[in-house]
């Protein structure tokens, strides 16, 4: 009786480990890519509303400068303008997502 030698994989061995290792990455890697670029578009909204704040408390003080600020490379942009209905500034940021969609907060300071 002849004994065999069983020390490795075979061929067909490792062409089935390599094609459901490329399944797994072809199914898991788009998944990946959405949860990074929500990731990455909540970090942006947590600064547009960091930077809405600094730029509130700045009015209060009576040191503001509007203009734009460029963050790891979004662009927020600051506009103020007089609400008729509540007799205050309203401060507003504007800015664009990774997914090409624009938000806009906005703060009151009460009037001069």
């Amino acid at each position: 009786m002849l004994v065999r030698d069983k020390r490795g994989f075979t061929l067909v061995e490792m062409l089935l480990s390599v094609s459901i290792w490329f399944m797994l990455c072809v199914t898991l890697l788009p998944q990946l890519m959405l949860i990074m670029t929500e990731r990455r578009n909540t970090e942006i909204f947590n600064m547009g509303n960091q930077l809405l704040s600094e730029k509130l408390q700045e009015e209060y003080n009576g040191e503001s400068t509007l203009n734009q600020v460029v963050k790891d490379g979004v662009t927020y942009t600051f506009s103020k303008n007089f609400n008729e209905k509540l007799y205050k500034w309203e401060l507003c940021v504007t800015w664009e997502n990774k997914l090409s969609k624009t938000y806009e907060r906005c703060g009151y300071v009460n009037g001069e």
